[in-house]
């Protein structure tokens, strides 16, 4: 089976929520991501806790992408 990544985005500039999702890949600093009709850059990427099977548990800090 596949690793799934369980992501606490939180996002800092703004007033978005921020999400937990489920991904394929573990973000990276730098990367895209979308949230809802927002677009982000990766700032910080954190492992929350050791893997258990085949879940991964990570925190990424976003900002607002510019351009």
């Amino acid at each position: 089976m596949s690793a799934i990544y369980k992501v606490s985005y939180v996002v800092t500039g703004n007033d978005h929520p921020g999400a937990i999702v489920n991904v394929a890949t573990p973000p990276k600093v730098g990367d895209v991501v979308e949230l809802g009709r927002s677009t982000y850059r990766v700032t910080e990427v954190i492992d929350l806790i050791p893997p258990r099977g085949e879940f991964h548990y990570l925190h990424a800090t976003l900002a607002p992408a510019v351009g």
